[in-house]
């Protein structure tokens, strides 16, 4: 389980405004075995870090070309990250809103070492990180991140079997920017477009995506659909790189039998692989912050994905943040004090399970929302690229399952010095 996400982990940062609060909860120990560009802003700041396609593109897209498997060496510069987006120019994003690279000269011209050196460190400054001003771009605390090129992201999805989203809606938009990410395109990237009409593809184009509930229905569920049925659409927007499947299963509480099957079929395949097979879940607002039932559903995943000779490294993502435009009624429920409790809280469940955390409501805390729980594209993008960025890198010290043995040489040391450099 050491690979990309060893399961241990910290607290995360208090905000100022909670600092001196403080809860308790006893520790339950394991067993064995979630298009308007003024909010666009808030959007693509959910995920990327692990996950991406099923077969070899070439038999899909004219793109496999591009898919390469080495480690490219990172650009000091940072342009535009979506300029060659489709969809770019109409949905106005532009990732210099989203993210302000570190310096990597200083003064006298030394070179500075601005990124984050191991995971624990990564995520601890990705969870602790804060933003200058209302929906300004969000900053990492101590150490910097990194934001990968398509084809990097590829070369470090290609070290997985398969990567498996669990969880409710905060999960899903996540996994709606994760799409946008691999198949570069922020009109249409996270919805299944030959499914949808002329009108309803203009309807739902950038951020509908993610706030209009006519457009939810359409969006994409696991890798497999686009790449069986995008290429005959007539609107093809094929996955930058297909060698890894992934999925995301929906969930509301714990037990969520009907999922089983869909995660015991992918650990079931190539059990003699070495490769991982990275479950990233969270579950929130969907059972109204409750601590038993998110942690049972945690335990429920755990017992699925130990069951089995495989290597499952376990991510939980904290809760959002709540936005300006929070209902009165739901601010003593779903409230910042509620939603900060229930962060610590589940963060402890986190270390007692030796699972990795990654906190999602100091990124959110000042960023715009639509409605108060759910932010639009823009935050989803950078909480999907923080996602990607936590699989790429790993501590020095590997943790590993005693039924699963991993020879340490099976990780390449560019992997390391990528993010070191």
């Amino acid at each position: 389980m050491a690979y990309p996400f060893p399961r241990s982990g910290g607290s995360p940062e208090t905000p100022q405004h909670l600092k001196g609060m403080d809860s308790s909860r006893s520790k339950i120990h394991r067993n064995e075995i979630n298009s308007a560009p003024r909010f666009m802003r808030s959007a693509f700041l959910v995920i990327v870090a692990i996950a991406t396609l099923i077969l070899i593109f070439s038999t899909f897209s004219k793109r496999s070309s591009r898919q390469l498997d080495g480690i490219p060496s990172p650009k000091d510069q940072f342009l535009d990250y979506f300029s060659h987006y489709e969809g770019h120019q109409d949905c106005g994003i532009t990732s210099l809103e989203l993210y302000v690279p570190p310096k990597i000269l200083g003064t006298n011209g030394e070179k500075l070492y601005p990124y984050c050196k191991n995971r624990a460190t990564l995520l601890k400054a990705m969870s602790g990180g804060g933003r200058h001003g209302f929906d300004t771009p969000f900053f990492p605390k101590s150490c910097h991140y990194r934001w990968y090129s398509t084809a990097e992201i590829c070369m470090i999805l290609n070290r997985f079997d398969a990567i498996v989203f669990i969880g409710d809606n905060m999960l899903r938009q996540i996994y709606t920017a994760f799409n946008i990410l691999l198949r570069e395109n922020v009109a249409l990237g996270g919805l299944k477009q030959w499914e949808m009409s002329e009108t309803e593809r203009s309807a739902c184009r950038c951020e509908n995506q993610f706030v209009k509930s006519e457009c939810l229905k359409f969006g994409i569920a696991r890798s497999d659909d686009v790449m069986k049925n995008d290429r005959g659409s007539g609107h093809p927007s094929p996955y930058y790189c297909g060698r890894t499947p992934h999925v995301y299963l929906p969930i509301t509480d714990s037990p969520a039998l009907a999922s089983h099957a869909v995660l015991n079929s992918l650990l079931s395949k190539n059990p003699d692989s070495y490769k991982p097979i990275p479950i990233i879940h969270s579950l929130s607002l969907a059972t109204s912050l409750s601590w038993p039932s998110a942690t049972a559903s945690i335990d429920e995943w755990l017992g699925l994905a130990d069951a089995v000779a495989r290597n499952t490294p376990f991510l939980w993502l904290g809760p959002v943040a709540a936005g300006h435009l929070k209902p009165p009624s739901q601010i003593m429920s779903q409230g910042n004090n509620a939603l900060w409790h229930f962060t610590v809280e589940m963060a402890k469940e986190a270390h007692v399970r030796d699972i990795e955390h990654l906190e999602m409501y100091n990124l959110t805390l000042q960023a715009k929302s639509w409605d108060g729980s759910m932010y639009g594209e823009k935050v989803g993008l950078v909480q999907a690229m923080m996602v990607r960025v936590s699989s790429m890198l790993r501590d020095h010290q590997l943790v590993v399952k005693t039924r699963v043995i991993l020879s340490k040489s099976s990780w390449p040391a560019e992997q390391i010095r990528l993010e070191q450099s």
